[in-house]
């Protein structure tokens, strides 16, 4: 399926159903009405490396492609390189890469989850394998100047100036010897022995049901009714992600679907989405990109431009940009015509604080499987008693 079939077959839809609804409050209450006004489209700005034709995706998906700029495009060149060291790192004997674990877990540091993916997250230089660290280095600096840069594209497009936005990424600009909430997260995924596909880094959409009825209700405003379903979504503000072989899908949530956006790929690319944190800074104004990971089996076939031999395994790196701990988050400051007012306004926090939020409302999809259903457990239990009251 082309790419440009999957955003063109809501483009249509995309401004009807922006109108914002009269909302009744959580409790049933008739009161706490959200005025049934319209809320002006984004400013036109171009957004780096975004094709004009792939740039709506961004904010109706919150996901959308990254198209490289060949020959010479240091982005690319510095992923190839990484893809090449990563390779070589996870090649190592498992006991040289149990060194690299940490107290952090999946946070920081190497670590395995078996049948499904092994990985290591880099924070600081002090844990950079030395297999790593000239890549790794090089390709954090090309892929944060890239996001910084899109994240100002953001801001312009709220109509606010570049530094309300990338006020939040510019202290995470480089990998040094200061830890960084910002990371950069190298995969190897186990696709062998398949012949069918499976899925190795899952995405379970759960329904609004299952939700904080306040989050639902926000996110009401700005989506169509029939967006029932809410696919894993990034915590932080912007990721970049580049795969060896296809096998990221992202979630349209338009028309309820997987996509397999790197399967589309007829040249070097890669894929940016959106995350929760973005979605509360922009009041959901960009949406969070849904996805997951699928290993193909024998249908698999290498991206484009793609240096590394596979053999039987998807690498993956993924740049999570977040906003740096310390900075204090305002949202009257990020309130323009185009945001319209916040339905969950954020006064006197860090953005770290934050973070805790949101990393508290769901389940690592990257730590072992019971320990992950045990996770989904206790949020639903969780969530199931915050719905009761409004079913009594």
């Amino acid at each position: 399926m082309p790419f440009l079939t999957s955003v063109k077959s809501v483009a249509a839809r995309i401004v009807p159903r922006r109108r914002r609804k009269v909302l009744e409050n959580h409790n049933g209450a008739a009161g706490q009405k959200v005025p049934a006004d319209f809320l002006p489209p984004l400013r036109p700005v171009d957004l780096p490396r975004i094709l004009p034709e792939h740039r709506s995706a961004l904010v109706d998906h919150g996901w959308t492609k990254v198209t490289f700029h060949e020959p010479l495009d240091e982005l690319h060149r510095s992923s190839q390189a990484l893809f090449r060291a990563s390779k070589e790192f996870f090649d190592l004997p498992s006991a040289q890469k149990e060194a690299y674990k940490t107290q952090a877990g999946s946070e920081e540091g190497w670590s395995h989850v078996e049948g499904e993916k092994e990985f290591i997250s880099l924070r600081r230089l002090g844990n950079t394998p030395p297999e790593l660290k000239e890549a790794a280095q090089a390709y954090w600096a090309e892929a944060g100047n890239y996001l910084d840069e899109l994240l100002g594209r953001v801001a312009e497009s709220l109509g606010l100036p570049a530094a309300a936005l990338d006020a939040y990424s510019k202290p995470c600009a480089e990998l040094g010897l200061d830890k960084t909430a910002t990371m950069l997260r190298l995969f190897r995924y186990d696709c062998s022995g398949e012949n069918q596909t499976k899925t190795v880094a899952e995405g379970m959409p759960p329904l609004y049901g299952t939700m904080d009825p306040i989050a639902c209700a926000s996110w009401s405003l700005l989506r169509p009714a029939n967006h029932l379903y809410l696919a894993h979504r990034d915590l932080g503000l912007l990721s970049l992600v580049i795969g060896d072989i296809p096998g990221l899908e992202v979630w349209n949530g338009h028309e309820k679907f997987w996509f397999p956006i790197e399967r589309t790929f007829d040249s070097p690319a890669g894929c940016v989405m959106a995350g929760r944190q973005l979605e509360k800074l922009t009041n959901m104004r960009y949406p969070g990109g849904g996805h997951r990971v699928r290993s193909y089996g024998d249908a698999e076939a290498r991206v484009p431009g793609a240096s590394t031999n596979s053999q039987g395994y998807r690498y993956s790196i993924v740049f999570v940009l977040r906003a740096h701990s310390p900075v204090p988050v305002n949202t009257d400051e990020l309130t323009t015509s185009i945001t319209g007012q916040f339905q969950a306004p954020l006064k006197g926090v860090t953005a770290h604080e934050l973070y805790k939020e949101i990393h508290a409302s769901v389940f690592n999809i990257n730590i072992g499987v019971e320990e992950r259903n045990r996770q989904k457990q206790k949020l639903a239990e969780m969530k199931t008693q915050a719905v009761s009251p409004t079913l009594n």
